[in-house]
């Protein structure tokens, strides 16, 4: 508290040292008058901070919610440790009963006292004449922080003491100290060189009048405008829509092009094997499809051939035999099983013995025979081989009819019982728990003059919520909401403190994780005003 920055301007200086000599000396009953906003609450830090170690401080800020049950509930336990007394008692009377054969040296300081109940400066009067009255009395100093018009009226009411009342008015600040108070202020705070050009300052001047507090106040103003909001980037939704509609076009467009660029290579690799195979040289005389000219007579048959043999000397149809019928060929492929499932396209040649079985033993179970399975898998070779050469004897006599049509033989699918897949547990992460919003009323019963620490700020409760749970600061933090350029902005306090100073000693204090986020000493008169907007 000794570094202040305020006790490096003389007015301040001054006004310091008087009160220091009087405390000391005199046990003097003051009041500290001055304007709203001349600085009478930062005059008050920097009386604490230069009072002797000796000299105990029962400090009070005004609220015109207290009543004067509560100002004493307040102001008692200062005085010693764990007091009895009874809150509807008189402060004088409380006050030397608990300090019956002690010796003490007692500040009594109440800021705002304009805003207390009128009877207190009364009982502080009457504990000041008590006092006087002792054979060794306690070195007590009373100093009443107020209005410049209540000081002077309270001041003229008090009577009946050696020493009156005294009246210390805290004037503005001169040019110089305001400049000089504006810039050390903004290094304290550190606010960038650039958001404080000349005219800027000069604005703050001009505004502050010389009162400590306006330029207190337009500097966090500077500082809550240095964290704005992000902002989401708008997307082109035109461009998208553009984009989308011509990759739609082209993939239409391919649609209808591929096909038929395929279609026409498969035609003409079709074509193409159709013209490159020779035809067969056609046969002079008679009839093409007999080899003498005449199919009926075999004398005939056997003279043209013989003519045809001689007329045709290169013997391209000397083989060819139309009567004779020609025997399909031999399906090629991969030998068939009972679980082979695909029988399309192939020929089956089953025996007759087979056949009769199948007609007069239907299978009920839905297998295939065993003699079935022979014949499909090659087991019986025997029976194969004779089918195969009865049918070239009955083709070469003309006796073979038009083949019958084989019975198609189905294979029954065997169901398989589906196997079910092991559930797999995926972890769910546990979401953040949300933070209330602190009542505004709770804000607002706080001293204007005392001071919190800001640990972040953030455009919605989900950053919010995320950062209280990672620190662990539920329940030991405010979080109220303002706004900021028109948009909503969420801001986390910590902690009350009677001033600047002993807001900076605890941010020190904080841990590295929430020292990453700068954060920084706010005033309650600040937040009371965020929390109007």
């Amino acid at each position: 508290m000794s570094n202040n920055k305020l006790l490096k301007l003389p007015s301040q200086r001054q006004l310091v040292d008087r009160l220091l000599h009087l405390i000391e000396f005199n046990h003097p009953f003051i009041f500290l008058s001055g304007k709203q906003g001349s600085g009478r609450g930062t005059l008050c830090e920097s009386l604490l901070g230069a009072l002797p170690e000796k000299v105990r401080v029962v400090s009070l800020i005004g609220s015109p919610a207290m009543k004067m049950a509560d100002v004493r509930q307040l102001l008692l336990p200062q005085v010693v440790a764990r007091p009895l007394f009874n809150p509807q008692d008189a402060l004088a009377d409380s006050f030397f009963r608990m300090l019956e054969g002690k010796s003490a040296t007692l500040l009594l300081l109440i800021e705002r006292a304009d805003e207390l109940p009128a009877e207190l400066v009364g009982e502080l009067w009457s504990l000041c004449r008590h006092n006087d009255t002792l054979s060794v009395p306690h070195q007590l100093a009373i100093v009443l922080s107020g209005s410049d018009v209540w000081c002077r009226n309270q001041k003229v009411l008090l009577k009946g003491r050696a020493m009156p009342a005294l009246e210390l008015e805290v004037a503005p600040l001169s040019a110089p100290e305001q400049r000089i108070f504006l810039y050390e202020k903004a290094k304290e705070l550190k606010i960038p060189a650039a958001l404080l050009p000349k005219l800027k300052v000069e604005e703050i001047l001009n505004a502050a009048n010389g009162h400590p507090s306006i330029i207190m106040q337009l500097l966090e103003d500077i500082m809550t405008d240095r964290r704005p909001k992000k902002r989401q980037a708008e997307l082109p939704v035109k461009k998208i829509a553009t984009v989308l509609a011509v990759v739609a076009a082209g993939l239409l467009a391919l649609s209808y092009l591929l096909p038929a660029l395929f279609n026409g290579e498969s035609k003409r690799s079709a074509l193409e094997p159709a013209q490159t195979t020779a035809l067969p040289i056609p046969v002079s005389g008679g009839d093409p499809l007999t080899i003498g000219g005449t199919g009926s007579d075999g004398r005939s048959g056997g003279q043209g051939s013989a003519n045809a043999s001689g007329d045709n000397p290169s013997g391209v149809v000397r083989d060819w035999q139309p009567d004779a019928k020609v025997l399909p060929k031999v399906v090629e492929s991969e030998p068939m099983t009972t679980e082979s499932t695909n029988y399309e396209g192939r020929r089956v040649v089953i025996s007759d013995e087979v056949v009769e079985k199948l007609m007069n033993q239907p299978n009920v179970s839905g297998a295939l025979p065993m003699v079935v399975v022979d014949e499909l898998t090659g087991a019986d070779s025997q029976a194969v081989s004779t089918q195969v050469a009865q049918a070239q004897n009955r083709s070469t006599q003309g006796l073979l009819a038009k083949p019958a049509t084989a019975p198609k033989v189905e294979s029954t699918p065997v169901a398989t019982k589906p196997v079910a897949k092991q559930a797999v547990v995926e972890p769910v992460v546990a979401p953040s728990p949300k933070v209330a919003l602190t009542p505004a009323a709770t804000l607002n019963k706080k001293p204007k003059r005392h001071y919190s620490i800001q640990l972040m700020g953030a455009s919605n409760t989900k950053a919010v919520d995320k950062f209280v749970a990672e620190h662990a600061l539920a329940g030991n933090v405010w979080v109220y909401k303002t706004q900021f350029r028109g948009s909503p902005w969420y801001v986390v306090l910590q902690g009350d403190y009677a001033n600047a100073a002993q807001a900076k000693a605890a941010i020190r204090k904080l841990s590295p994780a929430l020292l990453k986020g700068q954060p920084w000493p706010k005033s309650f008169a600040q937040v009371q005003k965020e929390l109007k907007q």
